[in-house]
């Protein structure tokens, strides 16, 4: 796989597949209820909702491993390099070329995207052992 969609069209489809079947249920179950328990059947829906919502997102996170880094565009992940504005995620195993120039540090992954970060950022970073090859 060249790159990997990112948390907001994962999150978005995970969503859409979970929360129409429930949005389905609703109707049907208000549709052949007597009215009173119809705010009772919207309101546990909207609870469910929510819950499922965030257990969706800490799932989503966590497949990247733990956050290291947030600037800008770019969010440094255990695993690989979020690039926020495209909603695009980098592994570090499609990782193929570093080059380390004067002040900044070039990522180049196998789809041909090059990623620039300031040196100081990379050496910032610490003994994480995804960046292990990249020093």
């Amino acid at each position: 796989m060249l790159m990997r969609i990112g948390i907001r069209m994962r999150g978005l489809i995970i969503k859409v597949a979970i929360f129409i079947p429930l949005a389905i249920a609703a109707v049907v179950g208000i549709r052949f209820i007597q009215p009173i328990f119809a705010p009772i059947i919207i309101l546990t829906l909207l609870i469910l909702v929510i819950i499922i919502n965030r257990i969706i997102n800490r799932k989503l996170l966590s497949i990247w491993g733990s956050q290291l880094l947030s600037m800008d565009n770019y969010v440094i992940y255990e695993e690989g390099i979020y690039v926020k504005p495209v909603d695009i995620f980098y592994p570090w195993s499609e990782l193929i070329t570093v080059r380390n120039e004067q002040s900044f540090v070039t990522f180049v992954f196998n789809d041909g995207t090059e990623i620039s970060l300031l040196r100081s950022i990379i050496e910032g970073l610490g003994n994480c052992p995804c960046l292990m090859n990249i020093r």
